[in-house]
């Protein structure tokens, strides 16, 4: 019997293994289709959902990036019309100063004018001070002609240099712009003899001999370009031994800018000068006043030293004399012990006298 049970119960297991492995070769692949499906549409859906958030910040920040490149855009373009506006205007200006500087080139008076403009700069740069160092435009009467130099540059001395100056520019612009070399040589043969011209008439006007003082024998003629000096110099070398010759020498500012700042260094040294002399009387004035004091502060050491002997004394008999008697008193018991009276001390301290200091030694 339990030999039949076995073999039923073996069977019955048998049977379950074959059924439950049938079983599972038929219902476990569409399970696991479906749960892999499941899981596969879940993972497609959360990455599906993070690209569409990622999309989605993305399109933000493309969004502001091209509304800030927008701003951008719109902000150079403001600039760029101010930028442009403010360059077509600076071309404007600065076209119509060549134009005026192109006119004043032409202009005898306006040439003139811009030398003297030049020339007054430069004496102030070299530290020359109008209306102490220098004036301008000072008439001279001399044999009933009115005569007015440019510029009077005084030194420390008392003398005067006498500055004219004069901007022959004209043959000297058309030279430049002339088309052919023959055209250019001949407007710069124009150029220095139209210089030398300019000196011929400073020279003579005399200005030296019209301003009543010292001064050299030349008077400078300032040219306010080097380059119309040393196109003149060169077309004509003895340029400046001919105007020499009429009492003017021809500087451009390169040459008299040395000369004004030795001027100008020679006031400085009269200054420094006139302060030693005046620091040497302020010293001699002090020394004779602390004399006069010394001896008013001995008088006063002399008098608290008799004022003292003095006190002494009247201490000394304060105490030698008065108080014994006013201490007999005391013991009679007239007096209580608050109204005893004191000895006075007596002055034991010395003045000490003021000497003149050596002088010897002061000297040395």
């Amino acid at each position: 019997m339990n030999t039949e049970l076995i073999i039923f119960i073996a069977a019955i297991s048998i049977i379950s293994l074959v059924l439950g492995i049938f079983l599972t070769a038929k219902l476990l692949p569409n399970f696991l289709k479906s749960t892999f499906r499941d899981t596969a549409r879940e993972e497609l859906d959360d990455i599906a959902q993070e690209v569409r958030n990622t999309q989605e910040k993305n399109e933000d920040d493309i969004t502001k990036s091209i509304r800030e490149l927008d701003r951008s855009l719109i902000d150079a373009k403001a600039i760029w019309s101010t930028s442009t506006k403010n360059i077509s205007e600076g071309f404007n200006e600065l076209n119509r100063s060549f134009v005026a500087w192109e006119e004043s080139l032409s202009n005898p008076g306006e040439q003139g004018a811009l030398a003297e403009e030049a020339l007054e700069v430069m004496l102030e740069t070299a530290g020359l001070v109008k209306g102490v160092n220098f004036e301008t435009q000072i008439t001279e009467k001399k044999d009933g002609r009115t005569l007015r130099p440019d510029f009077y540059v005084y030194t420390p001395d008392g003398g005067v240099i006498v500055i004219d100056s004069k901007a022959p520019m004209r043959h000297y612009s058309e030279a430049v712009k002339a088309d052919s070399e023959v055209e250019r040589k001949e407007k710069l043969k124009q150029h220095a003899n139209n210089m030398l011209a300019y000196a011929n008439q400073l020279g003579k006007k005399d200005y030296t001999q019209a301003t009543g003082k010292a001064t050299p024998d030349v008077v400078i003629m300032y040219v306010p370009n080097i380059a119309i000096y040393l196109a003149a110099c060169n077309e004509k070398p003895d340029l400046i031994q001919q105007a020499w010759n009429h009492k003017v020498t021809i500087c451009p500012p390169e040459a008299v800018y040395p000369v004004l700042k030795n001027v100008m260094l020679s006031w400085q040294q009269k200054k420094l000068y006139e302060n030693a002399e005046q620091i040497q009387k302020q010293t001699k004035l002090i020394h004779d006043r602390l004399k006069v004091f010394q001896s008013h502060f001995s008088g006063v050491g002399k008098a608290l030293s008799s004022a003292k002997k003095a006190f002494n004394k009247g201490a000394s008999s304060w105490d030698s004399r008065l108080i014994p008697a006013f201490r007999k008193i005391e013991e009679m018991g007239i007096a209580d012990k608050s109204r005893e009276l004191d000895e006075v001390p007596m002055i034991e301290e010395t003045t000490v006298e003021m000497t003149e200091p050596d002088r010897s030694e002061t000297e040395s």
